[in-house]
């Protein structure tokens, strides 16, 4: 009995330092790309160009989100998704928008658009995956229906968005 206790801590620590590894990583990515988006907000304010201040703005809360998510509604967000989509938070808002990505380099909306759908997969399957290892609910998923949510979950993000940019166009 005695052997099993430091066996627990034991395996109790090293779970402990894989999640403080994880908030490391986490961290590094996450606290580069707010600095980058604080020093083109700063060039920003200097250069006048008060609408890219408010994207920077913009980018800052939306690279809180995640965050928010996983504090306030206990959802543990996987640390590759969550690089991704900070990454693809990144792309659109500094590169794409404020750096002019959009009209200087050919392809960036398509790319952008085909990152988005995959990553809208993700998140679906993501999502299902948390419903379907919580204790709340008494089904098990099969894999194949966590697919076809999550190509389903994609797609009608992807007409929100399609539906989001026409009404933007228009006004």
């Amino acid at each position: 009995m005695k052997d099993k206790i430091p066996n627990k801590e034991r395996k109790k620590a090293k779970i402990r330092d894989a999640t403080q590894k994880r908030r490391v990583r986490k961290l590094t990515l996450k606290g580069c790309l707010t600095a980058i988006v604080i020093a083109v907000m700063v060039r920003q304010i200097f250069m006048a160009n008060y609408e890219n201040v408010f994207m920077c703005g913009l980018t800052l809360v939306l690279f809180a989100v995640p965050l928010f998510i996983d504090r306030k509604l206990g959802i543990d967000i996987p640390p590759g998704l969550e690089a991704v989509v900070l990454c693809f938070i990144f792309a659109a808002e500094i590169l794409g928008e404020v750096d002019s990505f959009y009209t200087r380099i050919k392809h960036w909306d398509t790319m952008l658009h085909t990152v988005n759908g995959f990553l809208m997969a993700a998140v679906g399957f993501a999502l299902v995956d948390i419903f379907n290892r919580s204790e709340k609910f008494a089904f098990k998923l099969s894999p194949f229906f966590l697919a076809v949510v999550a190509f389903c979950f994609s797609m009608t993000i992807g007409v929100l968005w399609e539906f989001f940019e026409f009404s933007m166009d228009v006004i």
